[in-house]
């Protein structure tokens, strides 16, 4: 029991504190970006960012995750046989988890250069959709290169996280922020809204070589396109098809929220709701930064292990949501002083938002800690369901907004989180047998 809530404090503390670098450099970053391009170009931003994410996670197949638990499983099997645990054949387990990596890479290149291509091919759909009309279709032509650095620098990510390289990952995030700050300001500064897309573009590219230096460093260069070898990911797939669908769909929901916020009010408006969102779930992210970098792996590697597994399980919860009340208190509180400070007086307008939507975060805590479950267990159709509620319960914030304007988005958001913790409470109960 000790040893588990080490591991997670440790994590948790590790993450924790380069998320708090991250994010006082990402607010110096935001805060630049709002004196330069104003809730237009916030708006305009999101927009186009959000884009890119959703072509991102609907092409990359969930590798991204789904390559992370067959990662973990093998390395838990090295890791056992190291300890004395498993025994087999010199160099047997080390191939298993080698082909693992090899399988990843492989399938996330390919990938990458599809979801380049859909970008390109969908310009003038996403134009329409996104903004009512043709306007734009150049664009999102020109927006398609960085969907693929963003595939593969995900698939990086995510052979350092089922390799439970904790530095490593922990440094790439802090290098990779630092990089967003250094890279895009200028541009914005020299181009104001016509570099939007040029930073987006500059940004990924950069992230990408700089996850892509770390992941060779930490497991040598390993590629195959025999398709007998590649036939062997069909598993990893699989998994990641459930994925990626329940992810589009967030991101699709998301896009939706913002175009029609986009038509029926205004891309200021767009702007302020991102802020407020991005601020609520940036100081969240303190706390949640080591859910995925280093509770999926554990808990994946735990799949065979019911005891353990349900004592990660409930410990992880434990721990933050007592890490998440203070934090939220803090939050609440500072939010008059935060806003005007962290970005400009323009943006006032999300103080009550964010303060009513950040009691959310409370519930948001158990909710990331039940849902990598069944993920981890390979249960693809509870986390398909899980995953397809949360999503399109966010479209709450549309009455939200009909009704409360802002503030109303932000009770809404809260509202979600929490009949989200009551759905995944009852499913660790009833499915997994976690009290």
């Amino acid at each position: 029991m000790n040893s588990v809530y080490k591991q997670i404090l440790k994590a948790t503390t590790i993450f924790g504190s380069v998320q708090g670098v991250n994010i006082l450099i990402n607010l110096a970053r935001t805060k630049l970006v709002a004196v330069l391009l104003g809730p237009s170009g916030v708006g305009l931003n999101s927009i186009f960012n959000e884009a890119r994410e959703l072509i991102h996670t609907t092409t990359n197949l969930g590798l991204d995750v789904s390559g992370v638990r067959g990662i973990s499983q093998a390395y838990e099997k090295v890791e056992s046989q190291r300890s004395g645990l498993v025994k087999c054949e010199s160099g047997e387990l080390w191939d298993a988890l080698c082909e693992q990596v090899t399988l990843l890479r492989s399938w996330v290149l390919l990938l990458a250069l599809f979801g380049t291509l859909v970008c390109a091919i969908l310009a003038t759909p996403l134009s329409l959709f996104s903004f009512g009309d043709y306007d734009h279709v150049w664009d999102f032509v020109k927006l398609a290169p960085a969907v693929g650095f963003s595939t593969i620098g995900c698939g990086e990510m995510a052979v350092l996280k089922g390799l439970r390289k904790i530095k490593a990952l922990a440094q790439v995030s802090l290098i990779n922020v630092i990089a967003a700050l250094v890279v895009t300001v200028p541009i914005f500064y020299f181009y104001r809204l016509d570099g939007i897309l040029l930073a987006i573009l500059a940004y990924t590219f950069v992230s990408m070589i700089i996850t892509i230096i770390y992941g060779i460093k930490n497991h040598g260069i390993s590629i195959t396109y025999k398709p007998k070898r590649l036939k062997a990911g069909n598993i990893m797939l699989g998994i990641g098809a459930v994925v990626v669908i329940s992810e589009g769909v967030g991101h699709l929901v998301t896009l939706a929220v913002q175009s029609y916020l986009n038509n029926v009010a205004s891309t200021e408006m767009v702007g302020l709701y991102s802020a407020g969102y991005t601020l609520t779930m940036t100081y969240g992210s303190m706390v949640f930064a080591a859910m995925a970098t280093d509770y999926f792996p554990r808990l994946s590697g735990m799949k065979d292990n019911v005891q353990g597994r349900n004592l990660i399980v409930k410990s992880q919860i434990k721990v933050m949501v007592l890490l998440i009340i203070p934090l939220l208190v803090l939050f609440v509180v500072l939010m008059p002083y935060l806003v005007p400070l962290l970005l400009e007086a323009k943006f006032n307008a999300i103080i009550p938002m964010a303060q009513v939507a950040a009691v959310g975060l409370l519930f948001r805590a158990v909710v990331l800690a039940v849902n990598y479950l069944p993920l981890a267990m390979g249960d693809s159709k509870i986390y398909f369901l899980l995953n397809l509620i949360g999503a399109l319960d966010v479209l709450v914030v549309i009455p939200g907004y009909i009704y409360g304007g802002l503030f109303g988005m932000g009770i809404a958001l809260t509202a979600q989180n929490f009949l989200d913790m009551l759905i995944s409470i009852a499913v660790a109960r009833w499915y997994y047998k976690i009290k």
